[in-house]
């Protein structure tokens, strides 16, 4: 595998300071960004190296921890590397951040959306998500927009009309299956209801809501998810309908199978570098992002086992389309969108 081709994406813990109090979030602790300017600009520097194409910045919520922000991403974006930022809007100086953002390069912009809302603070960003971005393409021209969607057995049956809604607004809507708490200090699932994980039974109408959605992707609507992720669903369909129920059974695809691991990595607001933030690990030696391309070697050595070893697996399908562009079997392109004549 050639240096400049080791990691597809990097995403960036970049706080874990939220206004916002949903119950069902574990990355809200109030620790700040630490890391100096100077060592984000070497971190970012290593990660272009390693030929990363792009960083979704995301947190508790980015916004709530401005300083150093719009900094990095003009520095990402003059290296070439691709800047999202995915946010609740439910911040201070919404308004005036988002054009210093924008003034700074940035031309992505995600939110988050329940389709169901779960407690005040999930109907507040869901309310605001479609507003955020309004605001954000006042500014001027953008790559693109979306919002991310968090599929339960409550919720799933709403996303084709979801996708509608929001391709005929121009924003792209991304999803992924709710996952269940590890218990695992730092990841980012905490108390997850039962109620909401999806069951044996669910996976037969789950299955024809996907491909109803992979219908409406060939049409021109604006699905992110990829066709593989759409087949892998099946597959775990498939394998729950040969196991007694549990709730865990679904989570079992794991990048450690890979010959390719790991196809991106996750950067903490202390500059910690892991492999997933839904896989989070503590007693593992820590490698800054500030020496990731310099000690990869050491990196893959140390958490491909671990990760092998003691993560019970996902079913987040950015991760499944990430392994797919590294392994060449799906297009950069399919995973940022409006990039055709850059990339």
């Amino acid at each position: 595998m050639k240096k400049t081709n080791r990691v597809v994406k990097c995403e960036l813990l970049w706080t874990r300071v939220c206004p916002l109090s949903c119950s069902y979030c574990a990355i809200a602790d109030g620790r700040r960004n630490t890391v100096p300017l100077t060592e984000w600009f070497k971190g970012f520097d290593q990660l272009k190296q390693l030929g990363c194409s792009f960083i979704a910045i995301y947190g508790a919520e980015p916004l709530a921890d401005f300083d150093k922000l719009p900094e990095v991403i003009d520095f990402a974006e003059s290296l070439g590397i691709h800047t999202t930022v995915i946010t609740s809007g439910c911040v201070s100086d919404l308004n005036k951040k988002l054009f210093e953002l924008y003034s700074s390069g940035l031309r992505s912009i995600t939110t988050s959306y329940d389709a169901v809302s779960q407690d005040s603070s999930s109907q507040t960003k869901s309310k605001r998500a479609p507003q955020v971005i309004e605001v954000f393409r006042s500014f001027g021209p953008v790559r693109d927009s979306a919002i991310v969607v968090t599929l339960t057995r409550q919720n799933y049956s709403s996303l084709p009309l979801i996708i509608e809604t929001m391709s005929a607004m121009n924003i792209w809507t991304f999803f992924d299956l709710i996952h269940p708490d590890r218990g695992q200090s730092g990841s980012k699932v905490k108390n997850t209801d039962l109620d909401l994980l999806f069951k044996k039974e669910d996976f037969v109408p789950l299955l024809a809501v996907l491909q109803k959605v992979g219908e409406m992707k060939k049409k021109g609507y604006l699905c992110h998810s990829s066709y593989h992720f759409f087949e892998t669903v099946k597959l775990v369909g498939a394998y729950m309908q040969t196991i007694p129920d549990n709730p865990i059974a679904p989570y079992i695809w794991n990048c450690s199978d890979y010959e390719c691991f790991p196809s991106w990595v996750t950067a903490d607001c202390q500059g910690d570098v892991h492999p997933c933030d839904d896989f989070y690990t503590t007693d593992a030696p820590i490698i800054k992002i500030w020496e990731i391309a310099d000690l990869w070697d050491k990196f893959c050595e140390i958490w491909k086992p671990i990760v092998k070893e003691r993560c019970p697996g996902c079913l987040w399908g950015t991760h499944i389309d990430s392994h797919l562009i590294k392994r060449g079997l799906l297009p950069m392109t399919d995973y940022i969108h409006g990039t055709e004549k850059v990339l």
